[in-house]
């Protein structure tokens, strides 16, 4: 007997579940979310959060890259107005609209974690997957737009004219 033939085989890859682009998508949100959620936790603890990261630095005096952990403060989503707390979500440092609005009104800081927990469920749930791939295409086409500027070839909108 083969000792293949005890195992029970199947065609489902973990490369092909994850590589579709909204569940990427879905994933970079959803992590974001943890991250901010992290940060909202330790503002009504009164601790202040920030990440470490590594960053490679070119030495001055030598030009020998090295590497340095470096402390990041959390770029917050959710700011205080007089009529309460607001929770605007980003996608690459840029916000999302979520339908027609552009931020969540929490109200007092004491809901912001769960109002947070609420969204990332949906995002995980698939329910701004439009959202998220329209802030990402905007991303894109800004991206070639500069990268079209740098090389000094004309735009469409150069072109036109």
């Amino acid at each position: 007997m083969n000792i293949l033939d005890t195992l029970t085989l199947s065609v489902v890859s973990k490369r092909a579940e994850n590589d579709t682009p909204h569940l990427a998508l879905r994933r970079k949100m959803a992590a974001a979310i943890d991250e901010q959620i992290i940060g909202a936790k330790a503002e009504l603890e009164g601790r202040h959060y920030s990440r470490s990261t590594v960053k490679v630095v070119k030495h001055a005096d030598t030009g020998e890259q090295e590497r340095r952990t470096v402390e990041r403060s959390l770029r917050r989503w959710w700011w205080k107005t007089a009529d309460g707390v607001h929770l605007e979500l980003k996608f690459a440092n840029k916000p999302v609209k979520i339908g027609s609005n552009s931020s969540i009104v929490v109200g007092d800081i004491t809901n912001l974690v769960t109002i947070m927990e609420t969204v990332k469920q949906a995002v995980v749930n698939g329910e701004l997957d439009d959202a998220l791939k329209q802030a990402s295409e905007g991303r894109k086409s800004e991206k070639k737009v500069e990268k079209v500027a740098a090389l000094g070839k004309p735009t469409a909108a150069k072109s036109a004219k």
